[in-house]
Parts: C-alpha cells; sequence; structure tokens
C-alpha cells in the first residue's frame, strides 16, 4: 500500500503537457487547444469516471492531473452534507489549475433520485411536473436548481430525462418520466433544458433514443424495442428533437436493443452506428456531447467487456465512455481507448472530433473562465432557497391528482366521519394527518421486513375495525400488499389509498373507493396530499398516463374546491 501511495504521489507530482489554454478573459479557441494537446490529454477528455470517497484523494488527483478525465460525476456515496459537498467539488476543479477544466456532474432529476439533498432544490419529480402539464414550472424549475448546482460547485446534471413511458410495465423509467405522451415530455422537458442552461449548468438528456417502452432493467440486462424508424420519430425521439432545438448540449444513450434499426438484433443503441450516427447526428442534427450510460452495466459487460464496448462506442459515435464504479473498469476503458487510436482503429480525426465537442460545450457554458463563488456563498441560508423550495412545493400542490371518488369519499372531514385510520411510514403525511382528532395513524417502516408487515397489518386490521375509512399511504410494492391485506380482511369499510409513487398500483386495488396520485414520495409531495385529503387544498393534476383498464390520459375528478392550476398550456 506505501509503494502505491508512492507512485501515485510522484505521477501527480509530474508535469502536465502543455496545453495552449486560454488567457483570463480571452475568447476560447478550440482549435488552438486541440492542437496543442497529447494523445493521452484527448484520450483523457473523453473518459467521464466516478470514484469513493468523499474528499480529493491521490486516485482522484492521479486520474485528473494524469489521465486528464473530461468528466466526474459524484453520487450518494460522495456526498455528506452541503459544506462538505461544496469542499469536495472545489477541490475537484482546483486540480485543473492549468490544465483543460472537467465536468463535475450529479444525477439531480428529482423525486427517486435525488443526490443533494441539503443546499439544492429537491423536486417531486418529473411524473409529478407531468401531472400540472406547467411548462412555467418546468422552466423555472430548470433555472432554480441550476443556480443551486452552480453555486455547490456542479457544472452538469445527468438530467432531464426525456424517455416517453409508454409502456406501464417499465421496471426502470416510471415516474422518472413526464409522462406517456410525447407532446408533454417535449414540451416541458425543452422548457426544462432551458432554464437549466440558461443559469450556466449543462444538460444531459438521456437516455437516447428511449427506454420508455421497454419490460426490461439495461443494469441487468439486454431490453429490446421491437419499434422502426417511423414509430421512434413520432414517439421516442420527438421529446429529444424539441430539446436539441432550444440548444440541448448533451444526451447520454441507453443501452437498449432495436433490432430494426440498429446493424444487428442484440446491438445496443450505445454502440450501434446506425442509431448515433445516422439517426442522432445526420437525420437530426445533433451535434453535442454524446455520454454513454454506465459501461459496467451487466448487459455491456457479458458481451463485449468495457474496454472493447468504448471504442465500438466511439466509433458508433459516441464522445464520453462513462465508468463509474471499479477502478479495473477505468484503467481498462482507458488503456483500450489509447491502444485504438494508437494503432488507427479510432482515428485522429475522430478523436479530434469528440474533443472538439466537449471543448465547445465547456466554453459555450464559461467552464474555461474557472469562476466558481467563494463558498461562503454556497453555504448561505438565503431566500434563494426558500424561494426555491416555495417551486418545489408548487409543483408538488398542483401534481396531487383525484384520480377516483366514489361517493365523494374524499376529502375527509369530521363533520362526516367519526374514525379515520391510516396506514402509512412516519414521516409528513401522517404528521399532518394524525393531527385530525378523528384521525388514528398505524406507522410502519419505509422498507418493512416481512416480520414487520405481518405485525403491521394485524395491527391496521385491529385499529380498524368500526372504522368509517380506512387510508393507505403507498410508498413501494411492499406497502401496496399489506393495503391488499388489510382491505381483504375488512372488505364492507371503505377505503381509500393515496400512491407516492407509481400511478399504475390502482390496477393491484381496482375495487378500491378513492384513489389519489403525487408521482413522489419526497416531503413536498407528502405534505401536498395531507393538505389535499383534509380538504385544505384542490386536487388540479391530471394524469399524465392511462392506467390501462380504468382511465385514460388527462384524467383527473374534478375537485369541487379546484381552482385552474398555474398553467393550463398542455392538456
Amino acid at each position: 500500500m506505501r509503494l502505491v501511495a508512492a507512485i501515485a504521489s510522484f505521477l501527480v507530482a509530474t508535469p502536465a503537457f502543455a496545453i495552449d489554454l486560454p488567457r483570463p478573459g480571452e475568447p476560447v479557441d478550440v482549435e488552438r487547444i486541440i492542437k496543442s494537446m497529447s494523445v493521452e490529454e484527448k484520450v483523457g477528455q473523453l473518459l467521464f469516471v466516478g470514484f469513493g470517497g468523499t474528499e480529493v484523494n491521490p486516485h482522484i488527483e492521479f486520474w485528473v492531473k494524469q489521465r486528464h478525465v473530461g468528466g466526474v460525476a459524484l453520487f450518494s456515496r460522495n456526498i455528506v452534507d452541503l459544506k462538505q459537498t461544496a469542499s469536495f467539488t472545489r477541490g475537484i476543479h482546483a486540480l485543473t489549475d492549468g490544465r483543460v477544466p472537467l465536468f463535475v456532474a450529479l444525477d439531480q432529476e428529482g423525486g427517486n433520485v435525488v443526490r443533494v439533498k441539503d443546499g439544492a432544490m429537491t423536486l417531486p419529480g418529473n411524473m409529478a411536473l407531468g401531472a400540472t402539464r406547467s411548462t412555467t414550472l418546468a422552466y423555472i424549475a430548470g433555472q432554480g436548481l441550476a443556480v443551486d448546482l452552480k453555486l455547490l460547485g456542479f457544472n452538469m446534471n445527468l438530467a432531464p430525462v426525456l424517455d416517453v413511458n409508454s409502456n406501464p410495465k417499465n421496471p426502470v423509467i416510471g415516474v422518472r418520466s413526464y409522462g406517456e405522451k410525447p407532446e408533454l415530455v417535449a414540451d416541458l422537458g425543452a422548457w426544462y433544458v432551458r432554464g437549466q442552461q440558461e443559469m450556466g449548468v449543462v444538460a444531459v438528456a438521456k437516455h437516447f433514443p428511449g427506454h420508455g417502452d421497454t419490460h426490461t432493467d439495461s443494469h441487468f440486462d439486454m431490453p429490446a424495442i421491437s419499434a422502426d424508424l417511423k414509430r421512434l420519430n413520432e414517439l421516442e425521439l420527438a421529446p429529444f428533437k424539441r430539446a436539441m432545438d432550444v440548444g440541448l448540449d448533451a444526451v447520454m444513450t441507453a443501452h437498449i436493443a432495436l433490432p430494426r434499426v440498429a446493424e444487428e438484433a442484440n446491438l445496443p443503441a450505445t454502440l450501434s452506428r446506425n442509431i448515433l450516427t445516422k439517426v442522432l447526428r445526420e437525420q437530426m442534427g445533433f451535434d453535442g456531447i454524446v455520454i454513454t450510460d454506465g459501461l459496467e452495466m451487466d448487459g455491456i459487460v457479458e458481451r463485449y467487456g468495457s474496454g472493447r464496448a468504448a471504442v465500438i462506442a466511439v466509433n458508433a459515435g459516441a464522445d464520453m465512455p462513462l465508468v463509474l464504479w471499479q477502478m479495473k473498469k477505468k484503467d481498462e476503458v482507458y488503456d483500450t481507448l489509447i491502444a485504438a487510436v494508437r494503432s488507427g482503429e479510432i482515428s485522429q480525426a475522430r478523436l479530434d472530433q469528440s474533443v472538439r465537442r466537449i471543448l465547445t460545450v465547456k466554453a459555450r457554458r464559461g467552464m474555461f473562465d474557472r469562476q466558481l463563488e467563494p463558498i461562503e456563498r454556497a453555504l448561505r441560508r438565503d431566500d434563494r432557497l426558500a424561494t426555491h423550495q416555495q417551486v418545489s412545493q408548487q409543483i408538488a400542490r398542483e401534481a396531487v391528482t383525484l384520480v377516483r371518488n366514489h361517493a365523494n369519499t374524499l376529502p375527509i372531514r369530521a363533520v362526516r366521519y367519526r374514525k379515520v385510520v391510516v396506514l402509512a411510514p412516519p414521516g409528513p403525511f401522517a404528521n399532518r394527518i394524525g393531527k385530525e382528532k378523528y384521525v388514528e395513524v398505524v406507522n410502519t417502516a419505509y422498507i418493512p421486513s416481512r416480520e414487520q408487515r405481518n405485525n403491521d397489518v394485524e395491527r391496521m386490521i385491529a385499529a380498524s375495525r368500526g372504522a368509517d375509512l380506512i387510508i393507505f399511504a403507498t410508498i413501494n410494492r411492499y406497502h401496496l400488499e399489506m393495503a391488499k391485506r388489510v382491505m381483504r380482511a375488512l372488505p364492507a369499510t371503505s377505503a381509500a389509498m393515496v400512491s407516492f409513487a407509481s400511478p399504475y398500483y390502482l390496477e393491484s386495488v381496482p375495487d378500491i373507493d378513492a384513489y389519489v396520485c403525487t408521482y413522489s414520495y419526497l416531503d413536498d409531495a407528502q405534505r401536498a396530499a395531507a393538505d389535499a385529503l383534509v380538504g385544505g387544498q384542490a386536487m388540479t393534476g391530471r394524469l399524465p398516463v392511462t392506467i390501462p383498464g380504468f382511465y385514460n390520459f388527462g384524467h383527473r375528478v374534478e375537485d369541487r374546491m379546484a381552482e385552474a392550476p398555474s398553467d393550463t398550456a398542455i392538456q
């Protein structure tokens, strides 16, 4: 271990190549920079990598200073709190003094995918925005989140998800999508991209050419879509094209097979020249950055290996292979790319093409200026954060959708109900609704064990005997199964469900009297649902998807309290 540390220290101390970078205030001449770069520096710019740890260490220094990586992505494993995050990102940026600046990115989609929970907007998620139909909220959300991320030291967000969730059985997209209609996804996604990039943060639309109509999670296997190019243009590609029309900086590819479009039936889109060059570059006219999805996913590794996949992806039209988790995979990808350039398998012209795209986006978003706000500004609790929290709250409120309301079961009121029993995990929903004197809350865990589920179901059944109404707060399929067991035991008792996750949960409880969707379990969504259920606010959201056999896209039960939402341009 001491020898490894000594070698790393020596390598970090080795002088870098003299890249012809612009002086402060001087325009960025991308071609001049490219001409001054070595092959190693150019290949390094193609790499987008991840690391363990919560502070700069010799391993990170080596990859930034000696391998010249073009981008670094941080995940929950790298993030502790606000101060640590702001310090960490600034430490990473400091490693690029005298070098090409790098992308410092994260996945801050909102909803189920949030890396920073302190100091930046925590949006309810895309499908919640889809339920609001508000392009105004999408634009403001993109702007506000970008301001927060930039203060923290991030200059790229691996968002938004522009997949059209046309398949209700999709295991990986679901509420990460704005909805099932390409027009809705395109409108909201394009306005979000505009807002985020106007504030200086690169948007990365994913997962090109569209992951919404799959049955399989590409982290574990190779999903396939049987669509031809005509169908792709009408559905999956439309949101990406709209985002490109407003200046989208980057896309991320999907590891999905499109046998009617790609060169081979089982070739993933990430490695397909037909898809990345002929469709994306030539047909759609996109000249921004193409980032691959992770090259450590099982669907890629088992068939190609990470290094070989990176070479194929670059020759197909990708610019930045994404390697996030395993040290040996990063080495494999770097070494294989270097060898491919040395042998001519990847031509110098093709290498320069990708480097040009990467440097152009970095110049467009002002990264060569190397201007970071003082860390004190990032840590300040000011009106900015309060305003951004109000935006998240507004999205959550306008997203609440009253999908079913037989016999006017909701809202609940003391004049109508003597006893209401709620099964819910601890949190804002349980806390708020539990303040009503006629409401009894039975708590369960967010992820209950089998023993906990059995015990909590028994407690709920016992507490609900003689109740006028039972309500289930459902965040995952554990809670859904518990609700079904309670309903079977109490078939004569009226029941309502609030789905804080998939809107399709209604298919599992087809006889429930009332059904409400929030599309998110984050705190703002929980508060909004509780306020709506006790009659404190109107439920104005519209279904952004069809629930097969039940309700169509756009459906909602008219809430007699409802007022017009903030933006009704999208129907």
